[in-house]
């Protein structure tokens, strides 16, 4: 399989991100395993994105279009020795995106989406974010390394985007 280009992945997840906002009522997530990332999306506008890690090799995380399908604040592994999965969102089965203490620049996991639980907590503003049938999009494929001396942080920071609202449950400093 061919990699794409950096500006022909752009156009490729802006064209992705507006199919899948129009088609979704504005509110989709988009998973890219290829850089590790989750971007959040509401009204056709990125309002939050972190960094992630996807399945590893012979666990990898399956491609597709799924939606938030149950939220948990605590939920516990019923394959992995009833691990903890703080911020819970389940997507598909046994898979979830769910906070974690060790998220690397690649993928380790079991096949869950794993999100930073310190800098800010982006699994807690994830979780509280996300509505139960949100579409999820998870999509791309890990190139097998990153290149030397290049952090995932260095790419993009785990930011809110969106301005704090009274009464709501998004802010920036979750």
């Amino acid at each position: 399989m061919k990699l794409l280009g950096s500006k022909t992945a752009c156009l490729l997840f802006a064209m992705m991100s507006a199919c899948v906002a129009q088609a979704a009522g504005g509110k989709p997530v988009i998973i890219d395993k290829t850089d590790q990332m989750l971007r959040a999306y509401e009204g056709g506008k990125l309002v939050f994105q972190t960094r992630i890690s996807t399945g590893k090799r012979g666990k990898e995380t399956p491609d597709g279009h799924y939606h938030a399908e149950s939220k948990s604040r605590m939920h516990y592994s019923r394959l992995y020795k009833n691990a903890p999965m703080p911020y819970s969102v389940e997507f598909s089965g046994n898979y979830f995106i769910h906070g974690f203490s060790s998220v690397p620049d690649v993928p380790a996991s079991h096949g869950c989406i794993r999100l930073p639980l310190d800098g800010g907590n982006p699994a807690r503003w994830f979780y509280n974010w996300v509505d139960t049938g949100t579409p999820i999009l998870v999509t791309g494929q890990w190139p097998g390394r990153r290149p030397r001396g290049l952090r995932q942080e260095t790419i993009m920071p785990a930011v809110p985007l969106m301005p704090e609202r009274r009464g709501s449950r998004i802010s920036r400093n979750p």
